[in-house]
């Protein structure tokens, strides 16, 4: 199983949890629809709680279960999913080995070698295209999201209290005002602005994984197409942030749902 595979399983592991259920009673002209509206649900998760067949088809005086939202927005989210290559091939460099390039895509010397009918594992020439086994895709690894940030640079605060009984849906990574914040993986960013986030950004990730940063000084880059490694602000104190130490705020959302504890998942990432 390779290492892309396993972190796509622990992140899936992280989300799951009990959760508490309220109820509702529908009134005279009230719809499915309006009430996941209003509380804040997929409609989706809404008709699977109570096993509606039809959404349509609803009464006066019916008793839904309305599921805890962070519970409902995990039920619906994107399965987390391997990007494969459209060709799996590689192109050797100078200095990689057949045995290198076999561990990097998961599979083994001998397949390799059997495959491109290499007579002699020594002997790989710089340049030559390699066919790869089917499927084979190399694991990369989510960056730690602000350059240089070490294991002890970040604590685990996720659902820690927070001011109006909010609780801390992230960990706060703390480095100097200015230090690069980067593009853990390559994806689709979006600049975020608020009174809580001050400058921040999403991100959804070729890995099925949205990812969210917050309280940074600068963004620098726009809306659109970044690639893993990018410089896409600096580290600052922006919105509710005023007044303590510089950090970046950052949270991971398996496909795109509600976010689950990323502690684990930053003390592999960052060195």
């Amino acid at each position: 199983m390779t290492s892309a595979r396993l972190i796509a399983i622990a992140l899936l592991l992280g989300v799951t949890g009990s959760a508490s259920a309220s109820t509702y009673t529908l009134k005279r002209g009230d719809t499915l629809s309006w009430v996941a509206s209003h509380f804040k649900i997929p409609l989706k998760a809404l008709v699977a709680a109570n096993k509606i067949a039809d959404p349509d088809r609803v009464w006066e005086g019916q008793k839904l279960a309305v599921p805890d939202r962070q519970a409902a927005m995990v039920s619906v989210a994107k399965p987390i999913v391997a990007v494969e290559p459209a060709t799996p091939s590689h192109q050797v460099k100078p200095g990689e080995t057949l045995s290198g390039i076999a561990r990097r895509y998961g599979t083994t010397t001998a397949e390799l070698a059997v495959l491109n009918g290499v007579a002699n594992a020594d002997s790989i020439r710089d340049g030559t295209t390699l066919k790869l086994p089917a499927g084979a895709a190399p694991a990369v690894v989510p960056l730690c999201p602000v350059l240089n940030a070490g294991k002890f640079d970040f604590s685990n605060s996720f659902g820690a209290p927070r001011h109006g009984g909010r609780k801390h849906a992230g960990n706060d990574i703390f480095a100097k005002r200015g230090t690069p914040v980067v593009a853990s993986v390559s994806g689709t960013f979006r600049v975020v602005r608020g009174s809580m986030t001050g400058l921040g950004y999403e991100l959804d990730g070729d890995d099925g994984v949205g990812y969210f940063g917050a309280h940074m000084d600068a963004v620098l880059v726009g809306d659109g197409r970044v690639n893993r490694g990018d410089r896409i602000g600096l580290v600052g104190t922006t919105g509710n942030a005023k007044g303590t130490p510089p950090h970046l705020h950052f949270e991971v959302k398996p496909g795109g749902g509600a976010s689950i504890d990323p502690y684990s998942l930053l003390r592999a990432w960052c060195r």
